[in-house]
């Protein structure tokens, strides 16, 4: 489209009055291919198998109102609503907070951009009780909303990278943000599914589980 609509202005095929039409498409098609170009660099470094995290002990419940807090405004220029559940209490883990964000972005923004004025996004965060054989303690995060949904057919293979579909939260992308959401989790030793039951009046909940740690003492 870039190439034939400059073709077009350049062989003066394009009345005066028409050209800031073809220059607006062919922004908006540059726009969509620099970021199709971006999801493509970021998966090839998520997969790249030297991938590795900088981790840091983190407040979990804290990192949690912190992104909150930055995705506030967007959230509200959308004209979506938030509810957060977020513990008071301290719980700690081992984090890349920069990756982080970005699993929770691509989430986060789907929701926005798939979902009709007035959706409810909720966010969630609560603690697991550790399994007897493993002893080892989970934090289970949780991003709802209550829009258009996401079928059971799409929602098999949601986490693949090139999955899109008319009503899939990829489509209208690359078809990789959610499979990097994944490998993001996935190297922070946790996992993340699209919950079959939800909560009662939501549609959609993305659920993220990661392992908990004892804070050590400086």
């Amino acid at each position: 489209v870039i190439s034939g609509y400059t073709k077009a202005i350049r062989d003066g095929k394009v009345p005066p009055e028409q050209i800031n039409g073809y220059l607006e498409l062919i922004d908006s098609k540059a726009e969509e291919l620099n970021r199709l170009i971006n999801s493509f660099h970021e998966y090839s470094k998520v997969e790249h198998p030297e991938f590795t995290l900088n981790p840091e002990e983190t407040d979990i419940c804290e990192f949690m109102r912190g992104y909150l807090a930055e995705r506030y405004d967007e959230i509200k220029i959308s004209g979506f609503t938030l509810n957060a559940m977020i513990l008071e209490e301290a719980v700690w883990c081992s984090l890349d907070g920069y990756q982080m964000r970005r699993a929770l972005d691509n989430i986060l923004y789907n929701s926005l951009k798939h979902n009709s004025l007035g959706t409810v996004i909720a966010v969630g965060v609560t603690v697991l009780e550790a399994a007897e054989e493993s002893k080892q303690g989970k934090v289970r995060i949780i991003l709802a909303d209550n829009g258009i949904g996401i079928s059971q057919e799409e929602g098999e293979n949601i986490f693949e990278p090139f999955v899109m579909g008319d009503k899939s939260r990829s489509s209208g992308g690359s078809g990789l943000g959610l499979a990097i959401t994944r490998r993001i989790v996935t190297a922070h030793g946790g996992t993340i599914r699209l919950c079959e039951s939800r909560p009662e009046g939501y549609s959609t909940e993305f659920e993220i589980i990661l392992p908990t740690k004892t804070r050590k003492l400086h």
